[in-house]
């Protein structure tokens, strides 16, 4: 089947911040064509103490210890805890793999996010290398507990064999063809592939488009659950009203090397690293994928259906991990002009509804699935969308400051090896969360 030719942008993607201020775009924005920059804000940088880090060790080297957010004044620690989130946060919505950016495109980009915390939190600090690699140690923790989500989870999909008499070459061959048939993305193999799913509607079965249940399990348990997701903090959750391409594709090829680490680490236990050398064109290799997806009638309403509803569950993880109020069932809004047109009963009035409560109506038949939350991708939704599914009752604290509010819970660890202890600890709990 050829692909329609036509121009998409996918999510248009607008944080809806009125103090945002345009930035230069990255390398990886500007390759992608697909991306909106976030705002930044600039301020004046003065100095943070990192001579500290520093110590002689008597031969007149310096030798150089590792920056931890307890080296900082106190005073510093909001705005660094902040510049993590958003480094994590960007992951999500505009940024992807920074491999092929140069060293100063880089700093560029950190600065230009230390100055807006410079600006936010009225601190004075100045990007040093120790710094910096505290500040992007955030998204490797954050790739690494899902990782760890995924390999575990990943397991679900079969990939050992349950035949215990066989030999470790036996095992090998079988991981390695289970492999096969789960990245196998062609026409012939569309029901085995792993970010499909299926539904089944009295005698046939329809497949579901980026939709299986094993990877929106880790989705939801990455992205809502765990205590490192930025999503916890209440002005990063209402930068987001649905599931963004970089949030699917994030979580689809972290699941990809969740499989490699499984396969390939069986019998000799090696890991697998979850590089961008490798994994980097995977993730644009997703998004490029939904992006082509959409452009297909058939799914250019059931896919982003499906992602709105992916979110809509994730905000209910979140809430009741949190302690608080579901949000309502919206009101359903029409989306086509069938929904609008009704064939009148006869021997009723025009108004039947005016005249009787317990009229029932006939709708027209919908073809699968439009969610009653059904919504387009490539739509820029108001953040009033999120700002409608919160209780008024909560105060959300100053608008200046992100660590107020009840989304906000400060992650246990910085470490990454505490990092993956703590992902661990939830996996042992899945009871706990309403993950259907």
């Amino acid at each position: 089947m050829s692909t329609p030719s036509a121009s998409f942008e996918p999510i248009s993607y607008d944080p809806a911040n009125p103090q945002a201020q345009g930035r230069r775009l990255t390398f990886s924005e500007r390759s992608l064509h697909r991306l909106k920059p976030y705002a930044r804000t600039s301020s004046t940088s003065g100095s943070v103490a990192s001579e500290s880090l520093a110590s002689d060790n008597g031969s007149g080297q310096k030798k150089t210890k590792k920056l931890a957010l307890c080296d900082l004044p106190e005073s510093d620690r909001p705005a660094v805890r902040w510049t993590r989130r958003r480094l994590v946060m960007d992951l999500l919505t505009t940024v992807v793999w920074p491999q092929n950016e140069s060293e100063k495109e880089k700093d560029i980009y950190l600065k230009e996010i230390l100055n807006q915390a410079n600006s936010m939190f009225k601190t004075n600090l100045v990007l040093t290398k120790e710094l910096a690699a505290l500040m992007n140690s955030a998204v490797t923790q954050f790739r690494s507990s899902l990782v760890e989500i995924s390999e575990e989870l990943g397991r679900e999909f079969d990939i050992e064999p349950e035949d215990s008499s066989l030999t470790d070459e036996a095992r090998k061959v079988y991981m390695l063809g289970r492999r096969t048939v789960l990245l196998d993305s062609s026409e012939g193999n569309r029901w085995q592939y792993f970010l499909n799913g299926e539904k089944i509607d009295g005698q046939i079965v329809m497949l579901l488009m980026f939709a299986n249940p094993i990877v929106e399990k880790i989705h939801l348990l990455h992205l809502y659950a765990s205590p490192y997701t930025p999503l916890r903090d209440v002005k990063f959750l209402k930068e987001i009203t649905t599931t963004t391409l970089n949030m699917f594709s994030h979580v689809a090829v972290g699941v990809e090397c969740g499989i490699d680490r499984i396969v390939d680490g069986a019998p000799s236990g090696r890991i697998v690293r979850f590089t961008g050398e490798k994994y980097a064109p995977r993730q644009e290799y997703y998004m490029e994928s939904v992006t082509r997806a959409l452009l297909f009638p058939i799914h250019k309403e059931s896919i982003p259906a499906r992602f709105l509803d992916l979110h809509r569950r994730g905000l209910q993880i979140l809430k009741d991990k949190l302690g608080l109020t579901a949000p309502e069932q919206p009101i359903y809004v029409p989306q086509t002009m069938e929904e609008l047109i009704r064939p009148l009963h006869v021997g009723t009035a025009s108004q039947p509804l005016l005249q009787s409560s317990s009229a029932v109506l006939q709708m027209p038949v919908q073809e699968e699935p439009l969610s009653p939350y059904a919504g387009d991708l490539t739509a820029s939704v108001s953040s009033t969308a999120v700002q409608s599914h919160t209780s008024p009752a909560y105060n959300y604290g100053s608008t200046s400051d992100s660590q107020s509010g009840p989304y906000y819970c400060e992650p246990p660890n910085e470490d990454e090896d505490l990092v993956i202890d703590d992902t661990k600890r939830m996996l042992n709990n899945l009871d706990r969360y309403w993950l259907y």
